[in-house]
């Protein structure tokens, strides 16, 4: 049973890797049907607390998207790189952590990949540099981000275990940040020459609009990111102080709001903010990019996810066997999540599926808070999105997958940013930053 959905674990995730857009979400759950027929396994219960919170944060960006929120961020990015044009190596890869940090999700840095790869052209650096610098560092960016699916998933788990959110994002935000600091700065000691066959394209020049319209929709677009900011530290707040909580008697006894609820009851409510204070047409909202990635990515969670858990929890006994056997100490843990999240290919997932394993092992809590920036060893095989995007726009070629697979672009800063973010979470844990 091992070998089977395992085998329909990878193909999955490679075919719907490919496909993109919709195809993870059927594939997924083909793969769930496929391993109860091959194997009469039993399904996983479906993911869909983690659905709705993922709903929840997709409408919400959604609507700033509408608002003209999205646009200014990236404006107010594409700037700053333009500003420094020289110092695109470093910049490139903060401004796109700050821009997934705040958007939710690393799918936003398909609008600011442009920008690096045409700016990179402009003053003859290689786009290889700050492309796969910007990439790794929205994978970061996405997970410390706390209205991230990631974000939801991992703070879920460790919730019952006394550790809130705003402890992880102690831990988390520093550890990411530091591990692509450090990525950076290795990336920095390479070349930075221009491939000789490089193509310089041509710069794209924006229509202008009048002045009003332009100051009434920046005015717009900062009141969505005013709104989005206030509703993301709410969510931080009613998670980490329990007295600000709603709550209610149920026979005499009081309930507070659960943790789970927190996150969706904000978001879609901070949705409604923008749409009224901002004058926000609903249909606008659906028509939106964002909104067809978030939904897109939603589903194709919904289905991997399921799968994975599916394969996980009818092979656990074996699993937990070949873990406690050869990765025995509890620190190892991360080496199952790096190598879980290269198969899976989502960092979300991983979570879902791997994180029982370590609690079911009796791993510390602080050791799998750690180890968590190890599920963005997606990147380890190329075929996540955002790679393939970044080796598509980069048109001197320099950004690309080698005969060997493994020999890519992405590799060297991804596999220097985990080193360095897990490096750091685990000394952040063991010294008691976080008061852990």
């Amino acid at each position: 049973m091992l070998l089977i959905g395992l085998s329909i674990l990878l193909i999955a995730s490679f075919l719907g890797a490919r496909l993109q857009g919709l195809s993870l979400s059927m594939l997924g759950g083909l793969g769930v049907g496929l391993f109860m027929v091959v194997s009469n396994a039993t399904p996983a219960d479906p993911p869909f607390q983690i659905t709705l919170c993922i709903a929840s944060v997709v409408a919400a960006v959604g609507t700033i998207e509408a608002a003209g929120g999205l646009s200014y961020l990236v404006q107010l990015a594409e700037s700053c790189i333009r500003k420094h044009p020289r110092s695109i190596l470093y910049i490139s890869p903060i401004v796109t952590y700050v821009i997934t940090f705040f958007g939710g999700t690393n799918h936003i840095a398909y609008s600011i990949l442009p920008v690096i790869a045409e700016v990179s052209k402009e003053i003859g650096i290689r786009p290889e540099r700050p492309l796969s610098l910007s990439v790794i560092a929205a994978l970061h960016g996405a997970l410390a981000s706390p209205i991230s699916a990631i974000m939801v998933i991992l703070s879920g788990f460790l919730s019952a275990s006394a550790i809130n959110l705003v402890t992880i994002l102690k831990v988390i935000i520093p550890s990411t940040m530091g591990g692509v600091l450090m990525a950076t700065w290795v990336t920095s000691l390479l070349s930075k020459a221009m491939p000789a066959s490089s193509m310089v394209g041509t710069k794209a020049t924006a229509p202008s609009l009048p002045p009003t319209v332009v100051a009434r929709s920046a005015n717009r677009a900062k009141l969505s990111i005013g709104c989005f900011l206030l509703g993301s530290l709410t969510i931080v707040l009613l998670d980490a102080i329990q007295s600000l909580r709603p709550s209610w008697e149920v026979n005499g006894v009081k309930v507070l709001l659960p943790s789970a609820y927190i996150m969706p009851l904000v978001m879609l409510s901070t949705a409604a903010f923008i749409m009224l204070l901002c004058g926000i047409s609903p249909k606008s909202i659906t028509e939106g990019k964002a909104f067809s990635a978030g939904i897109q990515g939603m589903l194709a969670l919904l289905g991997v996810a399921w799968l994975s858990s599916t394969f996980v929890e009818n092979n656990k006994p074996i699993l937990l066997h070949l873990i406690s056997s050869y990765f025995g100490k509890p620190w190892q843990f991360f080496i199952i999540l790096v190598f879980m999240a290269a198969i899976m290919g989502s960092s979300a997932a991983t979570i879902k599926a791997v994180f029982p394993l370590g609690i079911a092992l009796g791993i510390p809590p602080k050791i799998l808070l750690a180890s968590a920036a190890a599920v963005n060893g997606v990147f380890i095989i190329p075929i996540y999105p955002t790679m393939l995007a970044a080796i598509h726009l980069d048109t001197t070629g320099s950004t690309r997958v080698g005969k060997f697979l493994f020999n890519h672009s992405f590799m060297l800063p991804g596999l220097v940013s985990l080193a360095g973010a897990i490096g750091i979470g685990f000394l952040m844990v063991y010294i008691g930053v976080a008061g852990l």
